[in-house]
C-alpha cells in the first residue's frame, strides 16, 4: 500500500513538472511562432497583391457571414459548400485606395487533405492569382498546384464569374484569354485541380457578395 501510495506522488510530481516546462515552452515559443504566421500571412498578400501598400481587415468580416455565402452558392465545381473563408482583407495603395481584396481560403477536398490559399482579386473582378499557404499533395502530381507556376498562372490576369476544369487542352495553358473560364488540369492529379479551382469560385463567389465587388 504504501509503495502504491508513493508511485502515485511520484507521477503526480512527473505530471506537474511535465505541464509547468510545457507551459514554459508555450510561454517562450508563442510569440515567435506568432510573428512566423503574421510574417507568412504578409508575404502571401504580398504575392497576390504585388502593387499594394498596405492592407487591412475588411470590415464586418466574419467567417460565419463568408459560410453563409458559399452554402447559397451553387459551385460549378462540386462539393465546396463546406469551405472556409478564413480571411478578407482590403489590398490598398499608398493612398488609402483600395486596389481589391485578398481572401484565404481552405478547402477540404484536396487529394492528400485540406489545401489553404492565399487569393487576390482586384477590384474589377480580375483574378490575381493564388499564393500556397498550405498543401499535402503527392509530389510531381498534385503538389505541381504549388510548384508549376505556369499551371498557377492559368488563372492570372481572367475576369471570369466562375472558373472549371477541363482535360480536352482547351483551358489557359493552351488558350489563354482574359474570359476564358477553363482551367487545363494537372496531368494525373485531376481531384487537386478541382479543388484549387472550387477554392477559387469560392472566393469569386464572396468577392461578388462585397460592397463594390459585384
Amino acid at each position: 500500500m504504501k509503495n502504491l501510495v508513493t508511485d502515485c506522488l511520484k507521477l503526480v510530481v512527473i505530471t506537474l513538472v511535465a505541464g509547468i516546462v510545457l507551459g514554459a515552452v508555450y510561454g517562450i515559443t508563442k510569440d515567435p511562432i506568432a510573428m512566423q504566421t503574421k510574417k507568412a500571412e504578409q508575404e502571401a498578400y504580398q504575392a497576390v497583391f504585388p502593387d499594394a501598400s498596405d492592407f487591412a481587415d475588411v470590415e464586418g468580416f466574419t467567417q460565419e457571414a463568408a459560410s453563409a455565402v458559399l452554402a447559397d452558392y451553387d459551385n460549378p465545381i462540386e462539393d465546396h459548400g463546406s469551405d472556409v473563408i478564413s480571411a478578407a482583407v482590403e489590398a490598398r495603395d499608398g493612398s488609402g485606395n483600395v486596389l481589391g481584396y485578398i481572401f484565404n481560403v481552405t478547402t477540404s477536398k484536396g487529394y492528400g487533405g485540406d489545401i489553404q490559399l492565399t487569393v487576390g482579386i482586384q477590384a474589377d473582378g480580375t483574378v490575381n492569382g493564388y499564393s500556397v499557404l498550405a498543401i499535402g499533395e503527392t509530389a510531381g502530381l498534385g503538389m505541381n498546384a504549388k510548384t508549376n507556376q505556369a499551371w498557377a498562372d492559368q488563372y492570372k490576369g481572367k475576369k471570369v464569374d466562375h472558373f472549371e476544369v477541363v482535360k480536352d487542352g482547351s483551358g489557359n495553358l493552351n488558350a489563354p484569354a482574359e474570359d476564358n473560364p477553363k482551367i487545363d488540369a494537372i496531368s494525373g492529379a485531376t481531384i487537386t485541380s478541382k479543388a484549387v479551382t472550387g477554392a477559387m469560385n469560392s472566393c469569386l463567389a464572396y468577392f461578388q457578395s462585397l460592397e463594390g465587388g459585384k
